[in-house]
């Protein structure tokens, strides 16, 4: 889907490969204290960090964004894929990626599950943290997937929602190492399936 495309769909969420004619709104919500890390949120020394290499070389900062999606060619062990997307509803509502390693399930320990997201707080409670999700397990299953794990701090309610309204198990309670190990987190595994 295009730029084009997504801009005809105001309402609708999808999902929005990032790209430069959208990178102006990526770019308002950063410098709004939104961050695509929602440990982040509200870190003015990370907004402060990003945004002039953002405004410096807006093409190299898009490519950067990407590159993480692109298929290893090299030898030795594939690096972890990431697929990056923008929520889009005709404006930007945040992002959504999905990591994995082509061929397995299995995440390097300091991964914290397939799936990260983060929705600008004046888009929040509309239900587009859903459908992206919803939208992400279709491209999960695409990429062979059978099975994803999604963690959430305990106390995020909201994202705890998120992920029960889209099949998520809690099969597990307890840290993560890619967090402080006082964090307790929930484990929740889903089943992609693909979307009509």
């Amino acid at each position: 889907m295009t730029s084009a495309d997504a801009a005809k769909l105001r309402g609708q969420v999808v999902l929005l490969a990032p790209d430069l004619q959208n990178l102006s709104d990526f770019e308002a919500a950063l410098a709004a204290g939104w961050s695509p890390d929602p440990r982040r949120a509200g870190d003015t020394a990370y907004v402060s960090g990003k945004l002039p290499r953002l405004r410096q070389n807006r093409s190299k900062y898009l490519g950067e964004l990407i590159a993480h999606g692109k298929p290893h060619t090299g030898s030795g062990p594939p690096p972890l894929t990431t697929r990056l997307f923008w929520i889009w509803n005709g404006e930007f509502c945040g992002s959504i990626s999905l990591r994995f390693h082509a061929g397995t399930e299995e995440l390097p320990p300091e991964i914290s599950g397939h799936v990260g997201y983060s929705v600008v707080p004046w888009k929040q409670r509309n239900g587009h943290a859903t459908t992206a999700l919803k939208l992400l397990l279709a491209v999960a299953k695409k990429e062979g997937l059978d099975r994803i794990v999604i963690l959430c701090d305990e106390d995020n309610h909201a994202s705890r929602r998120v992920i029960e309204r889209n099949g998520g198990e809690l099969f597990m309670r307890g840290p993560h190492p890619s967090d402080r190990p006082d964090q307790i987190k929930l484990y929740f595994q889903l089943r992609p399936c693909a979307t009509g």
